[in-house]
């Protein structure tokens, strides 16, 4: 009888241990991850804003406005199919406001050169429709 108790209580140990330890793993390699998709993003923006910045000290004003306006295209995009995602719930009223800004921008400096790429055009129109 007091075999079986023990033997019990080892099992019940060694499965708390392995819980704990596996998330304790999961956690690191989750918080990893998470580092280098933030590592990611400060190298694009870095990359973005040198592009930016060269294309205005060589007076490529037009191709820089144009750089940008493709930015936005593409952040409205991505941030409209946030907004209708539901683990992003708690943010959503953020994530519609930053459309919206972004749509006031398009209203109060329209651009008429400017082109919607056919791939982003329906996220865009739909975001902007939040």
């Amino acid at each position: 009888m007091r075999f079986k108790i023990l033997i019990t209580c080892a099992v019940a140990l060694a499965i708390y241990a392995s819980g704990v330890v596996g998330y304790r793993v999961g956690s690191i390699r989750t918080l990893d991850e998470l580092f280098k998709l933030e590592l990611g993003t400060g190298m694009a923006s870095l990359s973005t804003n040198l592009k930016v910045a060269e294309l205005l000290k060589t007076n490529q004003k037009e191709q820089a406005e144009e750089f940008l306006e493709k930015l936005i295209d593409m952040e409205v995009s991505s941030l409209g199919v946030h907004a209708g995602n539901p683990q992003f719930k708690s943010t959503k009223q953020k994530i519609i406001e930053s459309i919206h800004k972004a749509k006031d921008y398009r209203q109060r400096y329209p651009t008429p050169m400017h082109k919607i790429n056919e791939n982003l055009k329906s996220g865009v129109e739909a975001a902007f429709k939040l």
